[in-house]
């Protein structure tokens, strides 16, 4: 892409143009993916990270400078979004290490159920929160399993109509979770992301 090109599909983008944001993914996207990828060596993880670039692209459009390099820009979040994601994965293993040393060691098994059961119908009734569609499409994805693909195919909706719910709803949960204790938020992350 041209500079005098990008420079026009950056200020296009500012004010909202959704075209522009599609031809800056077609354009940056493969790249951004590699990247992650190069880092991350796991494509569903690249490319969720891929879809997290540029949904926070479209959530600061509108502070966009069109003489700042997008490409740079892409880049930086690119970075920041693998940072936040390997420290959560460290979080996780952390927490799982945890579990598993003072598993045996602890003699009461049934306070351990009772807080995890505590946590998971937390869990549910924030879903529960959620409008309809997005609840639909969690669920889809994170107790059934099913990729973006699958859930876009069997609900008639565009993949990125369905990314965008996942994000929205992730983005809520993370919110709510994050109000709780340290332990909440690992359980947050252990079952939703």
């Amino acid at each position: 892409m041209e500079a005098e090109s990008k420079d026009r599909e950056v200020e296009l983008l500012r004010d909202g143009s959704k075209e522009a944001y599609h031809r800056l993914f077609d354009d940056y996207g493969p790249r951004v993916y590699a990247f992650a990828l190069s880092y991350l060596k796991n494509e569903a993880d690249a490319e969720e990270l891929l879809q997290e670039v540029f949904l926070k692209l479209w959530e600061i459009r509108g502070s966009l400078d069109a003489m700042r390099n997008i490409k740079s820009l892409l880049f930086k979040i690119c970075i920041n979004l693998i940072y936040d994601l390997i420290r959560r994965k460290n979080i996780e293993r952390a927490y799982l290490n945890y579990s598993v040393s003072n598993f045996h060691l602890q003699t009461d098994e049934t306070w351990q159920e009772v807080i995890y059961n505590d946590m998971l119908g937390n869990l549910q009734q924030l879903v529960n929160t959620m409008p309809e569609q997005r609840q639909r499409i969690f669920r889809l994805s994170k107790e059934e399993g099913f990729s973006n693909e699958e859930i876009a195919r069997k609900l008639g909706l565009s993949q990125r109509t369905v990314e965008n719910h996942l994000y929205l709803a992730l983005s809520y949960l993370k919110d709510k979770f994050g109000n709780g204790s340290l332990i909440a938020l690992l359980f947050f992350f252990l079952h939703c992301e």
